[in-house]
């Protein structure tokens, strides 16, 4: 058996990543010579390629038999996975486990939006393509998004745009990693469409509560509007107007929908609870607040 994984250092990747490295039956598809070393030491095999470019993945999906599919949001997702997921099906690989994203329901008056949009069009290219055996992971926010804004929350500020009454169920995504690896590994794979959340569903400022409790400091939640200035601050970072477009569409439906549902996910296929807010802030966001407030 050799399995492909794609996206190695990405929020899921880099856990999927983990739990493969000791392997010798897992390959990994690293854009450039930094995205190789920040891969490290693996056991198996690193092809250094574009996901674009089809020479590229025809090296990296010969002989492979199962893939684990991401991409970050771009322009040419849907392109760039779709051709991923094809040539390796074309070269013999029969399980696809796809990282996708929770859907919106109509009913919420939400609208098509870019985002979540160019996951729906893989995931029925390849249903077209008659995968033998193809999972869709559907998770909710992930959590580590918020580790980048560690020195906010250290001066006590959890900022985001999503819509203060929008309670999400928001995932660890080592959790998802860990339901991505058993779907690779397993001889009888759940498959399907799998919805993965954390336990229960917060709003922003109930997750800042979560946030604080743990590491015993001040955290506030502060609503951002999708604005003219949330706009220009994007732009001013260097985002490109058709990601900012995207972003604009996904958070405006978390506004929309509300209170979101939860996920079994990683019950179903785990057989344990998904890891909290708190669990995820005394793991990872507790070290990174110190390491701000430190200027490491």
């Amino acid at each position: 058996m050799t399995i492909l994984v794609t996206t190695p250092n990405g929020s899921v990747g880099r856990y999927v990543t983990e739990a493969l490295r000791d392997r010798d039956d897992v390959r990994f598809l690293v854009r450039s010579a930094a995205g190789a070393e920040a891969l490290g030491a693996v056991k198996g095999e690193i092809v250094r390629g574009n996901a674009a470019d089809p020479a590229a993945v025809r090296r990296a999906v010969a002989g492979v038999e199962r893939l684990y599919l991401a991409h970050p949001f771009a322009a040419d997702q849907a392109a760039v996975e779709t051709g991923l997921g094809l040539a390796a099906l074309d070269a013999g690989a029969h399980r696809i486990v796809k990282l996708g994203a929770r859907p919106f329901p109509k009913a919420a008056g939400t609208v098509p939006d870019p985002v979540t949009g160019a996951h729906d069009t893989v995931v029925a290219r390849l249903r077209d393509a008659g995968v033998p055996e193809l999972t869709v992971l559907r998770p909710d926010r992930f959590l580590q998004n918020v580790l980048p804004a560690a020195a906010d929350i250290a001066a006590g500020t959890l900022a985001d745009p999503g819509g203060a009454e929008a309670a999400r169920g928001y995932v660890d995504t080592r959790d998802i990693a860990e339901v991505a690896v058993a779907e690779l590994l397993a001889d009888r794979p759940v498959g399907g469409e799998i919805d993965i959340s954390g336990p229960e569903a917060l709003t922003p400022g109930r997750l800042a509560e979560r946030f604080a409790a743990v590491l015993g400091r001040p955290v506030r939640y502060a609503d951002v509007p999708l604005d003219a200035a949330w706009r220009a601050g994007l732009a001013g970072r260097g985002v490109p107007p058709w990601q900012v477009d995207g972003l604009y569409g996904l958070y405006a439906n978390y506004r929309r929908e509300g209170t979101a549902g939860l996920g079994d996910g990683v019950r179903r296929v785990l057989g344990r609870a998904p890891r909290s807010a708190a669990d995820f802030a005394a793991d990872l966001l507790a070290p990174a607040v110190a390491a701000a407030l430190s200027g490491a």
